[in-house]
């Protein structure tokens, strides 16, 4: 975990899911995304967990594990539609809300001219070049790792140019 960390810190996007993890492991994560049967409940900073949750009316006690914390109020409200749908609601009245769909609309928007400019000037996203080089290194890297199969495939290629 501290690897990842150390990678973040470097400027590198961590993603993965982790349930439940400990303390130790999750004072590590700068921000979290806390989903309940796919509705986004809470996207923030890890250190703000426990008091949005407190603004919702869930107390969190003085030495619990904010994960943990966080898990059992999740299943909790899954437990209950109301309270589920009052947690995404808060979640989607919040500004982190507003920015994510902000941020989500100007990519979109950019990918959609990007797409009209390629195809006004006709060209593809890369060239036929491009192409066969990433090809050709991959294949060379397949090669490399597995060499009984590059001779089969000669071996075949060899029979049926026979036959």
């Amino acid at each position: 975990m501290q690897c990842l960390s150390d990678l973040s810190k470097q400027g590198r996007t961590i993603i993965f899911s982790i349930h439940q993890p400990r303390f130790s492991t999750f004072k590590l994560f700068d921000t979290v995304l806390f989903l309940c049967k796919g509705l986004t409940i809470y996207r923030g900073p890890a250190d703000g967990v426990v008091d949005y949750f407190a603004m919702q009316g869930y107390s969190c006690e003085m030495h619990d594990n904010p994960a943990d914390f966080a898990l059992d109020t999740l299943i909790d409200a899954s437990r209950n539609p109301d309270d589920l749908e009052k947690l995404n609601q808060s979640y989607r009245k919040s500004s982190t809300h507003t920015n994510v769909l902000a941020i989500a609309e100007k990519q979109s928007y950019d990918e959609k001219l990007e797409r009209l400019r390629r195809q006004q000037a006709g060209t593809a996203a890369r060239s036929i070049g491009v192409e066969i080089y990433y090809v050709a290194q991959r294949t060379l890297r397949n090669t490399v790792r597995n060499p009984q199969l590059f001779l089969a495939q000669i071996m075949i290629s060899i029979i049926l140019g026979f036959w």
